[in-house]
């Protein structure tokens, strides 16, 4: 291992049916451990990331292929966790395997460019996207029911460096997995008891009202959070840690794609992120089975095994 294994993960590898840490650590060495489909990040990773998410993650998706039925995994965390990253390495090192493993986000159901515009037309952060209502919810149930009726899914896929950045709909694929991964900023997100205004600078009137609208909305998603057999909370420890990830992130993206953004433009959206949905329910999902606390610098702090935590025999460990 590369480090010292975070609080938590015996925990975490218990509920994979395996005893301990290094039998679990030996049967990935012959992959090559942390350099398993390494050239497939497409952003700078640290081994422990690797180690105690990325592999951890792969081994929940070789006991759901041992299961023997069509699985859907969600990852939840706020923008610029990796979340997506994560996931598509995730596939990459999947079919490194030979596994039958598809990655989706919810950004890909995103709606057509009209549409898209009309949904978020007037909302006070100006953002383009990402809120509730921008998505195709029942385009993404249809996806999953047609995959679990048929074995093959097909879905939409979003660029985000189109229309200069406001991002279009961009083709779709197809493919026959047994294990479809799904990842959102909100997946998993559903209403809890909470002040209406939770934020500490407090909102304004408009704000208000499109919070509520967001609440409302969340309503139409609870179908899908329904679909996860499991889901996988990359929780922050604080939630203003996504402004400096999503800063990264786009960053990165400006370098890949050549598309840049403006600083006022980053500050709406990190204000979208705080304002648009109470944190507190951000940082407590019902329906999370493991939850894995991250420091500033994205390091695992903690790992919290749920009993939501499917497991291949009754000895799946709580906590």
């Amino acid at each position: 291992m590369p480090q010292e294994v975070p609080v938590g993960f015996e925990r975490l590898l218990a509920s994979f049916d395996w005893s301990n840490v290094e039998d679990w650590w030996n049967r990935w060495v012959p992959h090559g451990g942390v350099t398993l489909a390494r050239h497939h990040w497409s952003a700078p990773v640290v081994d422990g990331w690797i180690a105690f998410v990325g592999l951890p993650l792969l081994s929940r998706v070789e006991l759901a292929l041992h299961q023997g039925e069509c699985v859907v995994l969600g990852v939840s965390a706020l923008p610029g966790c990796g979340k997506s990253t994560l996931c598509s390495w995730v596939k990459s090192a999947s079919q490194h395997l030979g596994w039958p493993v598809e990655h989706l986000s919810l950004d890909d159901f995103y709606w057509p460019a009209e549409q898209l515009e009309k949904s978020m037309r007037g909302n006070p952060w100006s953002v383009p996207r990402a809120l509730p209502g921008s998505h195709d919810i029942d385009g993404l149930v249809q996806s999953l029911a047609t995959w679990k009726e048929t074995g093959q899914i097909t879905a939409p896929r979003f660029d985000k460096s189109l229309r200069h950045g406001r991002g279009d709909r961009c083709g779709s694929s197809s493919s026959r997995p047994q294990v479809v991964l799904i990842e959102g900023w909100f997946l998993g997100v559903s209403p809890l008891p909470s002040i209406e205004t939770e934020i500490l600078e407090g909102l304004s009137e408009h704000e208000l009202a499109w919070r509520s609208r967001s609440v409302s909305l969340l309503t139409d998603y609870q179908q899908v959070w329904t679909l996860l057999d499991d889901l996988w909370h990359l929780r922050a420890v604080r939630n203003d840690q996504s402004s400096r990830w999503k800063q990264q992130q786009l960053a990165t993206l400006e370098k890949q794609s050549g598309v840049g953004y403006r600083s006022s433009e980053l500050a709406d959206f990190n204000r979208m992120v705080l304002a648009a949905l109470p944190p507190s329910w951000l940082r407590m999902l019902p329906l999370s089975s493991v939850v894995i606390d991250l420091t500033e610098s994205r390091d695992v702090r903690e790992i919290h095994v749920l009993d939501r935590q499917l497991s291949a025999s009754s000895s799946s460990a709580t906590g």
